[in-house]
């Protein structure tokens, strides 16, 4: 008998994680949509900066500039790829 006991204990524990994982499978997107509205503004900064600002300070305004790339003009009879040739 006591070792019936013990065997349905360990059937008990793993109905349960099973369960728990279906939940976490079949709701997961919802679980994680709820916690994003919920607590989102307390572990997400909007501006981009690396202040610790939670998005209250001015020090973020203006975004980073991005330097455009220098290009190299092709040698003669060089075949050079274009933007269009890796667009899916």
């Amino acid at each position: 008998m006591k070792i019936f006991g013990i065997v349905m204990k360990i059937v008990a524990a793993l109905a349960a994680i099973a369960g728990i994982a279906f939940v976490v499978v079949k709701y997961g997107d919802q679980i994680v949509a709820w916690f994003k509205k919920t607590f989102g503004d307390l572990f997400y900064c909007e501006c981009e900066c690396e202040c610790d600002c939670d998005g209250e300070c001015d020090c973020c305004e203006e975004a980073p500039v991005e330097e455009a790339a220098e290009e190299v003009p092709a040698e003669e009879g060089e075949v050079v790829a274009a933007e269009a040739d890796f667009e899916g």
